[in-house]
């Protein structure tokens, strides 16, 4: 992990406080006569951000501060907006109640799209293209997905990855955690034989010669993670979309996927935020 003042941090610093010189007033939403989020948000100098609890490498504790992959970017795009950060740890389940409740202003915390969740809420372009799967160590005896009949899957409560495991290896007996540290730690004790997470988390386990171990068993999904935004917010999500489109074509994405994820990914993974 990079000391609070290493090139990486600075170079994150840099790509966050350069990505937008648009102008972008606090003036009422146009032809509603009242204020909408981004002009709130822009008022009172503050943004409200759902982020992952305890769910590295994407947001985690570290001496008491938030750190990890979507806290970076919660940080790039309140500076970006030049208001305070003021972030929320939220569980999974509990992201988007917490933005429906007007308890943030938007959600960066791995969140993923589905048909159901977009009847609820808006989603920006993708910022994180990743993939989520089932996980296990190369000298388990576990061959595939097919060989988790009878075995206990650890898997995150109320996450995309319980409700895809569920529906793709019913096999299996799926054990839900709160989080994915009690997960990883359950996995280490081997209380669970496999675990379904996105890929970035199979490939962040801080135990080197565990996570050397680890191997794919199948690919649930492809799964990006997208800002999740209120309905009826069109200002907000397209001052989102302008910031991304920066941090892509700056590379600032790029930079803290590597960072965090610990393997360089394809600069192609980043370019479009198509998905």
């Amino acid at each position: 992990m990079a000391a609070p003042h290493s090139p990486t941090r600075r170079l994150l610093i840099a790509g966050a406080t350069g990505l937008s010189t648009l102008s972008w007033t606090g003036a009422s939403a146009q032809g509603t006569g009242k204020s909408d989020q981004l002009e709130k948000i822009l008022q009172n100098k503050t943004l409200r951000v759902a982020v992952p609890q305890e769910f590295p490498p994407f947001g985690f504790t570290n001496k008491d501060v938030l750190d990890g992959f979507d806290i970076t970017i919660a940080r790039m795009l309140a500076a970006d907006l030049k208001v305070a950060l003021k972030p929320l740890p939220v569980a999974s389940a509990d992201r988007i109640p917490a933005l429906l409740e007007d308890r943030v202003d938007v959600i960066i915390s791995s969140l993923g799209k589905t048909a159901e969740r977009e009847k609820q809420i808006d989603f920006s372009s993708s910022y994180a293209p990743t993939y989520m799967g089932i996980f296990s160590d190369a000298n388990s005896g576990i061959a595939d997905a097919a060989a988790l009949k009878g075995r206990k899957v650890g898997v995150v409560r109320g996450s995309l990855e319980e409700a895809e495991l569920k529906a793709q290896a019913p096999q299996a007996t799926a054990m839900a955690f709160d989080s994915s540290a009690p997960l990883l730690e359950a996995y280490a004790r081997r209380s669970i034989d496999a675990f379904a997470a996105g890929n970035v988390v199979a490939e962040s386990i801080p135990d080197v010669a565990m996570r050397e171990r680890v191997r794919r068993l199948a690919v649930l999904r492809q799964s990006h993670c997208y800002i999740g935004v209120r309905k009826q917010e069109p200002r907000l999500l397209a001052r989102i979309e302008a910031f991304l489109s920066q941090a892509r074509s700056s590379q600032a994405l790029m930079v803290n996927a590597i960072h965090w994820f610990r393997h360089s990914l394809s600069p192609d993974m980043f370019r479009d935020g198509k998905s």
